[in-house]
């Protein structure tokens, strides 16, 4: 039986503090979170009356910035206590509980115009990645846009030396190299843009050909 590195019961239990933790933007990995969420916000477009998905919504920090822009929000996360804090502070947003591993959810719209997600992806590897972006691009409209911002790094080098610089802070997961990203995310079918928005997070945008 294959272990699950990232289970929902460590998030459910980080739910309480998770708020204040991606704040104090003096740790990695969430130097520049702010900015990285206002990153997104700017690439997705988002017009009042879209309807958008935030994967891994966590206490919905990103969903809030949409729904503030009159948009029609939904969010999924695999973390019941998440969802809990999510629904707090947006009671107009409709949350499911869903593992994004686990394909499209029932009672989740089949179409979005814009499907976001952020500090999710580095918890799967490139192909996972890969999968698991199509799949979702497939639910998107015909002028969709899928906008994800993450722990990334432009290369290996660079991720050497944040991981250098940042010292026994550094924990190995799945970040981003986005040298190796987008040439197989564009192999899959998508057209990808790379911008970095801090030393260790950048925001990829995405469209169907």
């Amino acid at each position: 039986m294959e272990v699950d590195l990232f289970p929902a019961s460590d998030f459910d239990g980080w739910a309480g503090t998770y708020d204040q933790d991606v704040l104090d933007e003096t740790r990695f990995p969430f130097t520049g979170y702010q900015a990285a969420l206002q990153a997104v916000l700017r690439l997705a477009e988002p017009q009042p009356g879209m309807r958008v998905l935030d994967i891994g919504t966590g206490t919905a920090n990103l969903a809030a910035l949409f729904l503030a822009r009159g948009c029609e929000v939904w969010g999924t996360d695999f973390s019941a206590e998440m969802l809990a804090a999510a629904r707090r502070k947006l009671p107009q947003a409709h949350f499911l509980l869903a593992d994004v591993r686990n394909g499209w959810p029932a009672g989740l719209p089949p179409v979005f115009e814009r499907i976001v997600s952020a500090y999710t992806f580095h918890h799967f590897d490139l192909g996972q990645k890969v999968s698991l972006i199509t799949g979702l691009a497939e639910h998107l409209a015909s002028d969709g846009r899928l906008v994800i911002v993450d722990i990334a790094f432009p290369h290996r080098a660079g991720m050497a030396r944040v991981r250098q610089t940042v010292g026994a802070a550094w924990e190995d997961e799945y970040y981003w190299l986005a040298d190796e990203t987008i040439p197989a995310l564009r192999q899959a079918g998508l057209e990808v843009a790379f911008t970095p928005v801090s030393a260790c997070a950048g925001v990829f945008g995405m469209e169907k050909r």
